[in-house]
């Protein structure tokens, strides 16, 4: 483990090339998903988009995190025979809310690249979807994605925002693909942690000011899509023990990922970084029994020929162990990032994997 470690930052590219590199895969995965949205059905656009303050954490600042907005046309609202039936009943000015923390490494990507999902999430759970573009390493490293997550989670919390948009805030649920999921279950621990400190010591320093009116909400579920959750795990670990090691993502990406998003000492790049790996910000699934049990019901699903597969079945299991509810479906022939550009039409089973975490989260919201 050692030298794969050792062979891996013997490669990490300097400052500059990782900021022009990063700056050149953030185009192209733009103009991907761009004609992806494009394609036969069309995805839908936000129905507003607003730029909020990063009010949390080490990096604080105006206008920082972009929020991408989806309104369903109209609030769905059940009948009383249908909200029998384990189906959820919504008035016309609370819905649910589903929010989203895309992929792409903590590098690239934005709000709008799950338009699909949260197109399923409006059809099949009547929710306002919020795609989530927080700020990017290598220009914001880590905590700093982190942070700016949980900056979101209790902006769209609060009582006058919740209503201004039009939702619950006791039917939130957070969802992320990729390093979006790695994201999204970090953030439910950090809340946790705040809200009950003896799950966790917070050793961070974290507060949210008195008097703010800012309330830890009550997450309903969260749903996780090929997350990376080990950081612990040399990712030349995760891809030899693949059956089909060709299949999953090159190096010279998940190098640059990596090396873009743990901070290093200053002027040694190509040095050791200055993280501690197992800290669950970056490893959620290393996080105490404790501050597992206190998760809502989670959904995982992975793909078979991913290197972030195992841990994702890992965590499940350790879920199931600890009598947590647990959804898990793998996606039999498919890659990380399956769903994602190319191919530029989605392949049917992108929507049947998404409505089977949809299902999921309907029930939790019964």
């Amino acid at each position: 483990m050692a030298e794969c470690i050792q062979d891996a930052t013997a490669s990490i590219p300097s400052r500059w090339s990782r900021l022009l590199q990063a700056k050149a895969l953030r185009i192209a995965a733009s103009l991907g998903h761009s004609l992806q949205h494009y394609a036969c059905p069309m995805a839908p656009s936000p129905s507003k988009t607003e730029y909020i303050d990063a009010t949390f954490g080490s990096a604080q600042s105006k206008r920082a995190i972009r929020l991408d907005i989806y309104s369903p046309p109209e609030p769905k609202v059940e009948s009383e025979h249908e909200s029998s039936s384990n189906n959820p009943k919504f008035s016309s000015t609370e819905r649910p809310c589903l929010m989203i923390f895309h992929g792409g490494g903590f590098v690239i990507g934005q709000g709008t690249d799950d338009a699909r999902f949260a197109q399923a999430a409006m059809s099949k759970l009547g929710a306002v979807v919020v795609g989530i573009s927080y700020r990017l390493a290598p220009e914001y490293p880590f905590p700093i994605p982190v942070e700016d997550c949980v900056s979101s989670i209790l902006h769209i919390a609060t009582d006058d925002n919740a209503a201004r948009y039009g939702i619950d805030r006791d039917t939130i649920i957070l969802s992320g693909f990729s390093a979006g999921g790695n994201l999204a279950l970090a953030s439910l621990h950090l809340l946790h942690s705040l809200k009950s400190p003896t799950l966790n010591p917070n050793e961070w320093g974290y507060t949210i000011p008195v008097g703010s009116g800012i309330e830890i909400p009550n997450i309903r579920g969260i749903i996780l899509f090929y997350p990376l959750l080990d950081y612990t795990i040399p990712r030349e670990i995760k891809t030899q023990n693949l059956p089909r090691p060709e299949y999953a993502l090159p190096a010279s990406l998940t190098q640059l990922f990596d090396a873009s998003y743990l901070p290093r000492s200053q002027g040694d790049a190509r040095g050791v970084a200055l993280v501690d790996r197992r800290d669950i910000r970056l490893s959620p699934a290393l996080a105490s029994d404790e501050l597992v049990k206190a998760l809502p019901p989670v959904w995982v699903t992975v793909c078979e020929h991913d290197m972030l597969r195992q841990e994702g079945l890992d965590f499940a299991n350790r879920l199931k162990s600890l009598g947590k509810k647990v959804g898990l479906s793998e996606v039999q022939g498919e890659k990380h990032g399956w769903d994602k550009p190319p191919p530029i039409s989605p392949k049917a089973s992108v929507l049947e994997e998404y409505n089977k975490a949809l299902d999921a989260a309907r029930m939790w919201l019964a």
